[in-house]
């Protein structure tokens, strides 16, 4: 389905301008109060551009909710695939601070699938002139979800380790997290003792 088209008056310039009268025109009326504030520092020179700044405004406003919101709104649009895996990457942020970490889960666990295109993962990787990029949130986020949410550190270490077998992570990286998440458990298991015996 697409959410392109033009026409309203009514619809701000920058939203006709850009061919997303049809997407405004869908929205509730609580969510187009809520794009108002990032209009002015939208990019208006595709859709993607424009998904993608006022997604990234809106976590830095910390307005999480409408950040899942604008996804569920633009996922069925007619985009390229690095567009989509772009937008999908941007969301996951948005999708774990509002605290829907099943929903999260399953975004993280369709961008790593995207990744397995080689035409995708170089896009990804382009942005990291030689390096792997840091701001991979697919991979991250469900780091954090198996981790921080769900404490499943076995299923953890499985994924760290699938990661560097896709080229998303390098070893010295590998053993950086792992320590991290060993620490992290540990940290927890002596939590959990000393709240049983306060309890006793």
């Amino acid at each position: 389905m697409l959410g392109f088209g033009f026409g309203k008056k009514d619809v701000p310039e920058k939203i006709r301008k850009v061919g997303l009268t049809k997407w405004h025109d869908a929205l509730s009326d609580n969510d187009k109060v809520k794009l108002k504030r990032y209009l002015d520092n939208a990019d208006g020179s595709s859709v993607t551009g424009f998904i993608l700044s006022v997604m990234t405004q809106a976590i830095e406003d910390h307005n999480y909710k409408f950040v899942a919101s604008v996804y569920e709104s633009v996922k069925e649009f007619d985009l390229s695939d690095n567009d989509r895996f772009d937008i999908l990457d941007a969301a996951i942020i948005g999708v774990f601070n509002a605290e829907d970490y099943e929903h999260c889960l399953e975004l993280c666990n369709q961008g790593l699938a995207m990744l397995k295109d080689k035409n995708i993962l170089g896009h990804v990787m382009a942005r990291g002139h030689g390096e792997i990029p840091g701001d991979i949130h697919c991979r991250n986020y469900k780091i954090n979800v198996l981790v921080g949410i769900l404490y499943d550190f076995d299923q953890a270490d499985r994924t760290l380790l699938d990661y560097v077998e896709m080229g998303l992570l390098s070893e010295e990286d590998l053993e950086y997290r792992r320590n991290g998440i060993k620490t992290f458990r540990l940290q927890r298991t002596f939590d959990n003792i000393f709240n049983i015996k306060k309890a006793e």
